[in-house]
């Protein structure tokens, strides 16, 4: 729900229910027994118009943390406003300057969840053919930016086929009224996935958090060795499979806003006063039916 609703902002905040469904969805796979969760969903609210996230919050940690899923999330894609999408506003780089918020997170105007639970989650930005940050047609970042983008994948030019060869899936082009090839940090999040499951397949015995620790070790570094386009760079599938990377200390430390402390057992209930009742009800029947048992028997004397 949102942390502060105003009348008629119903539509406008529908997303919150996607926030509270995806949360179910996760709890639910990571029960089932799932080893890797591809989320290439994205909610992106505004940091002034804030959603009560504490429901997918506590799902993502459960998943990573309990049940030792990975999750792997897109970064989302920076909004079109032409498209009626004003909220993906984008987020600032790296601040190299600073040494206390080196990645900005003072800087984010648009949260992207559930990206942004980093400690949980490995978030997947867009590269194109050739590694570097993936551009639209007017040389802006598809990616929406941020502090808690892990890598980047391709996530541009992605196509599917039919059986006969047609496009399945894609944007339709109005000017040539065909199909075309489809851009976005979904597809580089499924890519990831894959490579994800690729992993868990081939080590069995790593925790979730040594395979996301893997796919960032084994990434090519960007030129500032860690940004908020592709984090820490682009994955590597080859290597990511076969390069000895120490896993040692891979389980990243936790940011949590306030203690997670599991609500004491509730108290057994006081029975004292009932069982005081039902014995003083219990004296005072047997005292009743002494006095009539006690007033029969006078009566059978007198007569």
């Amino acid at each position: 729900m949102p942390a502060n609703p105003r009348p008629g902002d119903f539509e406008a905040d529908r997303r919150a229910g996607t926030v509270a469904s995806l949360a179910r969805a996760i709890v639910r796979m990571a029960n089932a027994g799932v080893r890797v969760i591809n989320l290439s969903v994205v909610a992106c609210i505004p940091v002034l118009k804030p959603v009560d996230q504490t429901t997918l919050g506590a799902a993502v940690r459960y998943a990573f943390k309990v049940k030792d899923v990975v999750l792997v999330a897109a970064a989302g894609n920076l909004g079109d406003k032409t498209a009626g999408n004003s909220d993906c506003q984008q987020n600032p780089d790296v601040d190299a300057t600073s040494t206390k918020d080196p990645r900005n997170w003072s800087g984010v105007v648009t949260i992207s969840t559930p990206s942004w639970f980093t400690d949980y989650v490995l978030s997947v930005g867009a590269t194109d053919g050739n590694g570097q940050p993936a551009m639209d047609v007017n040389g802006r970042e598809i990616t929406l930016l941020g502090p808690w983008v892990g890598v980047g994948a391709p996530g541009v030019g992605v196509e599917g086929f039919d059986v006969h060869g047609d496009l399945i899936n894609g944007a339709l082009d109005t000017n040539e009224n065909k199909l075309k090839a489809m851009n976005g940090t979904s597809f580089s999040a499924a890519s990831v996935s894959g490579l994800a499951v690729l992993i868990r397949a081939k080590y069995p015995n790593l925790s979730a958090a040594q395979v996301i620790r893997r796919i960032e070790a084994t990434a090519h570094s960007p030129a500032a060795v860690v940004d908020n386009k592709i984090g820490y760079g682009t994955v590597d599938g080859v290597a990511a499979l076969n390069y000895d990377v120490p896993m040692d200390g891979a389980a990243p430390s936790e940011h949590l806003s306030r203690p997670l402390v599991l609500r004491p057992a509730p108290p057994q209930p006081d029975r004292r006063p009932m069982l005081v009742a039902m014995i003083g009800s219990g004296v005072l029947l047997a005292s009743l039916g002494g006095l009539f048992v006690a007033i029969n028997l006078g009566k059978r004397r007198r007569e």
